[in-house]
């Protein structure tokens, strides 16, 4: 994954003039501009929420477990936090980098469904997190395409993935990140 991003982030670096230009051909022309990008992802995000949180009781309940517990842990509000530069990332490479440059060579549709293949294709072998990144991906490029702004879409990949973890698969990221930023300090 950390090679994979950084080969990323070199190519967006050094592909940046080229990157400003072609966006420079189709910016967003939405009145609303970041207002009308975040009223779209926090509205989205709302509804995968709820999603999410009736996909935890479901789960809760088959394994006969409490679905209470699922939301109660303190760690979520930190882990969002600490997912949000990650998000950022992401968002930021499929977004402007690999969204873009697809805008350029397919109509509309087909840059949607080749960006949110991708998106969900880097999550592989979770095939769960696949169906739902297929799913955000694809919402996603559609906001970026009209607004043109990726920090909404990392807020909000930034809460649906946390919330994925902790509600549905009951997975305390912070938990197993602890221990791997022990091994990093001295």
């Amino acid at each position: 994954g950390v090679v994979l991003a950084a080969a990323a982030v070199a190519l967006i670096v050094f592909s940046a003039a080229r990157s400003r230009r072609l966006w420079e051909l189709q910016r967003s022309v939405d009145p609303t501009g970041a207002r009308g990008a975040w009223k779209a992802a926090l509205a989205f995000t709302g509804i995968a929420l709820i999603a999410l949180a009736g996909a935890a009781a479901l789960v809760a309940r088959a394994a006969g477990a409490p679905v209470t517990e699922r939301f109660g842990n303190w760690h979520m509000l930190v882990v969002a936090a600490l997912y949000f530069p990650w998000a950022l990332l992401q968002q930021y490479i499929f977004m402007f980098y690999w969204f873009g440059r697809w805008l350029r060579l397919v109509p509309l549709p087909v840059a949607v469904v080749l960006t949110a293949l991708a998106f969900s294709a880097v999550h592989f072998p979770r095939w769960p997190v696949m169906a739902v990144t297929l799913v955000a991906g694809s919402v996603w490029a559609l906001i970026y395409y009209r607004w043109r702004s990726v920090v909404p879409l990392a807020v909000s990949h930034a809460l649906l993935g946390t919330a994925l973890h902790y509600w549905v698969f009951r997975n305390d990221l912070l938990e197993r990140w602890i221990p791997l930023v022990e091994r990093w300090l001295p």
